[in-house]
């Protein structure tokens, strides 16, 4: 069980806070979210950073949060990924800090993340949707748009890697420097994160991770990629190539 694997783990890295960021998820929301909030072991929580939802999702997490304890809900007026994110990660207190996606949720990247965590001489796992191959079950366009992204990443900020925008395990010792540096860009707060943390020289391990569609992405692609794009100028401007 989940529980038996992260007691021991959580034991050796200290507290563990898992930060989500949700958008308009209320049709996933309880089936994703209940069944690992049943499986933590003590001194592994959840935070869960609602973002300007429409839907049912602020008030559905309300009730689960008083059913609980591990659980706790940050509430934030607008959408935006990014500081949804950089909400979570700059509230916590834990030793490790992870940061997934609802329709995620690797739970085997997190044991072996944390495995690597452990061992004490990694600051940072990244999970990579690009060394996932055939358990990245995403649509064509989803995934050729993440290799896009990381192309584009390398050629105008030098980044040294396969993805910045999958699950992620740190130690909050190593990064904390680096939140408040991060600016608010809706969509590329992870890629901006991992970029400094890859100009302090801080040691990064990267992950497969195991993804599929279970539903439609809140944000369509046609929306999502000349935002990104955008994000992605400003910053080259802000953090130069090298």
């Amino acid at each position: 069980m989940l529980q038996s694997k992260l007691q021991p783990l959580v034991e050796k890295c200290g507290a563990v806070n898992l930060i989500i960021p949700v958008y308009n998820e209320e049709a996933i929301l309880k089936s994703q979210l209940e069944p690992v909030l049943n499986q933590l072991p003590e001194g592994f929580f959840v935070t869960v950073v609602e973002n300007g939802s429409t839907d049912k999702t602020a008030s559905i997490l309300n009730t689960m949060k008083v059913q609980n304890t591990s659980l706790k809900v940050i509430h934030l007026p607008e959408p935006s990924y990014g500081n949804a994110v950089r909400e979570g990660l700059e509230s916590s207190t834990a030793d490790i800090l992870m940061v997934d996606d609802l329709d995620v949720l690797d739970t085997d990247f997190w044991v072996s993340g944390l495995e690597i965590i452990a061992e004490g001489s990694t600051d940072l796992i990244q999970g990579s949707k690009v060394l996932a191959g055939k358990n990245d079950r995403r649509p064509f366009l989803r995934r050729a748009a993440t290799r896009v992204l990381t192309s584009l990443l390398r050629l105008l900020l030098g980044f040294k890697g396969t993805d910045t925008h999958g699950p992620k395990i740190m130690r909050r010792s190593s990064m904390a420097s680096i939140f408040p540096q991060c600016g608010n860009e809706p969509d590329l707060y992870p890629s901006e994160l991992i970029i400094r943390a890859q100009r302090m020289g801080l040691v990064i391990r990267e992950l497969p991770i195991k993804l599929e569609e279970i539903r439609e992405t809140p944000l369509a692609l046609h929306k999502r990629v000349p935002r990104a794009i955008r994000d992605l100028f400003r910053l080259r401007t802000k953090l130069g190539k090298s």
